[in-house]
């Protein structure tokens, strides 16, 4: 469920399509109701599944906090992963980190991050059960 695709400086509008644009007819599928994909919410990166992480344009004041949705739930759902995008590129910069040195993931995870957070406790889980494969 981590960051897994990226968009290249020169493809940002196109990392859009599927969640502000329609891919086959190019049509906004952004919305107001709750539960729409927002159009001032912009995709920074997605997860291997195409779960997006983005930003609100709009919260350039709080530095950018940055959110996580999964895809083919039905509605957006935007759970807060980190308060700012710099926090999230240091969330991202800890676990690779932590994935290169060998020490207990389960326990790192525990120390640096919120596990009431449905994300975080997603990734703690994923890394239990890449454990014990």
């Amino acid at each position: 469920c981590l960051p897994h695709f990226y968009p290249e400086i020169n493809t940002f509008q196109d990392f859009q399509v599927g969640y502000k644009i329609h891919g086959n007819t190019g049509e906004r599928i952004t919305g107001i109701e709750k539960g729409d994909f927002r159009e001032n919410w912009f995709v920074i990166c997605s997860g291997y599944s195409n779960d997006p992480f983005f930003i609100d344009i709009n919260e350039r004041q709080k530095n950018f906090p940055v959110y996580f949705a999964w895809l083919g739930a039905g509605s957006w759902s935007p759970i807060q992963l980190s308060n700012t995008i710099k926090e999230f590129t240091d969330q991202l910069e800890l676990l690779k980190k932590i994935e290169l040195s060998g020490e207990n993931i389960q326990n790192k995870l525990k120390d640096n991050f919120d596990l009431n957070n449905e994300f975080w406790m997603e990734v703690y889980n994923a890394y239990e059960e890449y454990k014990h494969e």
